[in-house]
């Protein structure tokens, strides 16, 4: 059984940068990992976004790698290493970056787009509406909330393992919490949202990549196609009413 107690020590440990210099690698399973679920995210964007919230920013790679416009962009994060980070690399006029608490954090609202890249799973079971529901009020109306998360029903639990035992970090004391996409939607729309839609991505895609960038991200495509519900990780997209 998961140990539902938050575990900000264990994230305080993760080397500030750690995700960006992965995703600056440019090579291997997990820069692949990183670098298609932020390039995924960023393509889901709503055209009209002119103002963007990241949950959880870490080291702020997501709104420091954007290649679209947005007027304004704003990552918060509870580490403050991994903010120093964020704002030593990827600052720039309209991107601020703030030590904030996702769950109960007293932020301005009216943001075209939130979204929250591997976040929820971090959270105990009984703070997820929690957060749902904050990151409902930071949305205008007719704003979108975009986020992902590891998928239970697939190869995930595994792979999380395996990770854990051989890699710098230890995903079984940070994840307190994994979803399936039914479940994901469920607790999406129970916090207010609607025209909630979740799909996946990732099977054995990213394990290709140390052979071949090329096969995997053709590989990739063709996943999403024939095997939409296997992936190992899951993209969520909502709506708050207008």
């Amino acid at each position: 059984m998961r140990d539902t107690t938050f575990r900000l020590d264990h994230y305080l440990e993760i080397e500030p940068g750690y995700y960006d210099k992965v995703y600056r690698r440019g090579r291997g399973i997990q820069w692949f990992w990183h670098h298609y679920r932020l390039r995924r995210v960023e393509s889901t964007l709503p055209a009209d976004t002119k103002s963007l919230l990241d949950l959880g920013c870490g080291p702020g790679t997501f709104l420091g790698t954007l290649s679209r416009p947005v007027e304004r962009a704003l990552g918060i994060d509870l580490a403050e290493p991994q903010i120093a980070y964020a704002r030593e690399h990827y600052s720039r006029p309209g991107f601020e970056f703030r030590v904030a608490d996702v769950r109960d954090a007293a932020l301005e609202g009216g943001f075209d787009t939130a979204v929250s890249i591997e976040v929820i799973e971090h959270l105990p079971p009984d703070e997820v509406h929690g957060f749902l529901r904050d990151a409902f009020a930071v949305l205008r109306p007719g704003g979108h909330l975009i986020l992902t998360t590891p998928n239970a029903k697939s190869l995930w639990p595994l792979l999380e393992w395996l990770v854990s035992l051989v890699g710098p970090v230890d995903y079984r004391q940070q994840h307190l919490g994994l979803f399936d996409r039914k479940g994901l939607v469920r607790a999406v729309a129970a916090a207010g949202f609607e025209a909630v839609r979740a799909e996946t991505f990732f099977v054995v895609a990213p394990f290709v990549a140390p052979l071949s960038r090329r096969l995997a991200a053709g590989l990739l495509g063709f996943e999403r196609r024939v095997l939409p519900a296997l992936g190992a990780e899951i993209l969520l997209v909502a709506r708050r009413p207008a």
